[in-house]
């Protein structure tokens, strides 16, 4: 089914769930949890941001793996225009509170052998680079010595993270505008930031099948399809062609109607910087 919204076209199709390429590892947890709700609602909601180019998955990592352990042939897509200007790529940058931030940094840089180096900057100033691996409230940015591959820049980042966890430091995720602008305000004090990835670079990784950590890129699309609320039966018919469960899908959406929502809505606790087109 051909979608257009005033932002943004899209195609809304089953794809086979070979043919679909992933690009964010997952929480094994998280999929089982997922997997275990699908079942007891007897669908999946909310279709798949895929490249319409290449089928690498976008958004939906975890739906793609708790559909496949539920032995599903196909999965609901939502086939974007990957290379329009309006699709944003961004990153999820980690926030912590913590007690004597710049002291915490050093000893996690260093314990972790990390060659860094440090500098002041006034808050209104305070910004971020490739090199930049942690940045403390009283505006001391932490910086890499050596250059570093975006993908091994991400997986220190991450490690970096998961230790903070370890010790008792609750973690939290933003945009990597929001950081800054709370670092700036004092709603946390200790950021660790992720590379931001270029939409090559993330077709890289999911065709190669070079998985990023959980939780690096952050995709932003002008209009998001949410609740179509395909039928696992669908997903699952061992009898029937990939070209008759399109089909199906297009006479069940055709059926429903499209409540636009705009950009800051909320949905099941999730607040959208995009429009929403939720199917009813």
């Amino acid at each position: 089914m051909e979608i257009s919204s005033s932002n943004l076209a899209f195609r809304l199709s089953l794809l086979d769930i070979d043919a679909l390429k992933p690009h964010e590892e997952v929480i094994e947890n998280s999929v089982r949890s997922l997997a275990n709700d699908m079942l007891t609602q007897g669908e999946v909601r909310d279709p798949l941001m895929v490249d319409q180019v290449d089928d690498v998955i976008l958004d939906g990592m975890h739906r793609f793996d708790a559909l496949k352990s539920l032995k599903c042939r196909f999965v609901p897509c939502c086939l974007l225009d990957y290379d329009s200007e309006k699709i944003r790529v961004g990153s999820w940058f980690r926030l912590f509170v913590v007690g004597e931030a710049e002291q915490v940094a050093e000893e996690l840089l260093r314990s972790n052998g990390i060659n860094f180096s440090k500098r002041q900057v006034a808050l209104e100033n305070l910004d971020y680079n490739p090199q930049t691996i942690i940045m403390v409230g009283n505006g001391t940015v932490f910086s890499l010595l050596n250059e570093m591959d975006p993908v091994e820049r991400a997986r220190l980042a991450v490690r970096l993270e998961k230790e903070m966890v370890k010790k008792g430091h609750p973690v939290e995720y933003s945009s990597e505008d929001v950081a800054v602008q709370r670092l700036r305000s004092g709603e946390a004090n200790f950021v660790i930031p992720l590379p931001l990835f270029t939409k090559q670079q993330v077709r890289e990784c999911g065709l190669r099948g070079e998985l990023l950590p959980h939780k690096t890129t952050r995709h932003v699309i002008p209009s998001r399809p949410l609740r179509l609320d395909v039928p696992l039966s669908l997903l699952r018919e061992p009898n029937i062609s990939l070209a008759e469960a399109e089909l199906k899908l297009n006479e069940m959406l055709k059926r429903k109607q499209v409540v636009v929502k705009p950009p800051g809505s909320v949905m099941e606790g999730r607040r959208y910087e995009e429009e929403l087109l939720v199917f009813s």
